[in-house]
């Protein structure tokens, strides 16, 4: 293989539109799910990316929106009061659990400013990643692009069979890479 065939190729990799090659009609199949005669790697790739930076932008606010280490020792406290009220309960000892009743309400205190420190960065970021959806979305659905993936099983849901379109493409690749990239910056709190 040339130089010149190894560019040819990479260019319509990554320029699809350009190479006539890509069907821009999408049909109703007998079982209901949208089908597409060729799924473009290009976009099914750039959806992968589009929720890996998307996870590592929202990672990276939380860890400078956050007090994380405040989160984690109120989670660690939390944790500690749930299994001591659980012993108290399957002992029966009263005694104990009235004690444990009246740091309750320092509990709540504690969860209601976690979850005031969990909702900084949500509420920085909801309105920008809405505008990028609403951009991505409309994109995919000007170029036509139904289909971006194929499940190797038929997923039982009446939404979709083997095909995923960019809604489900991009929600299975958010969900598995924000729990990576939560992981990798330190951000779980177990």
């Amino acid at each position: 293989m040339d130089i010149a065939s190894l560019m040819s190729s990479i260019e319509q990799f990554l320029n699809p539109l350009s190479t006539g090659h890509l069907n821009t009609t999408c049909a109703q199949g007998p079982s209901g799910p949208i089908i597409q005669d060729q799924i473009l790697p290009f976009y099914t790739f750039i959806v992968v990316l589009l929720a890996i930076g998307v996870s590592v932008l929202y990672a990276v606010g939380r860890l400078k929106l956050t007090n994380v280490e405040k989160v984690r020792r109120y989670n660690a406290e939390m944790k500690a009061f749930r299994a001591e009220m659980s012993a108290a309960v399957k002992e029966g000892n009263k005694q104990k659990q009235e004690k444990l009743k009246k740091k309750q309400q320092q509990m709540t205190k504690m969860q209601m400013e976690m979850s005031r420190e969990n909702l900084k960065p949500t509420l920085l970021f909801t309105v920008p990643l809405i505008g990028v959806w609403y951009l991505v979305s409309n994109f995919f659905n000007s170029v036509h692009i139904c289909v971006l993936a194929l499940s190797p099983i038929q997923l039982p849901s009446p939404l979709f069979g083997y095909e995923m379109n960019f809604f489900w493409w991009y929600f299975i690749c958010s969900f598995t890479f924000s729990q990576i990239i939560t992981r990798l910056f330190g951000l779980t709190f177990d």
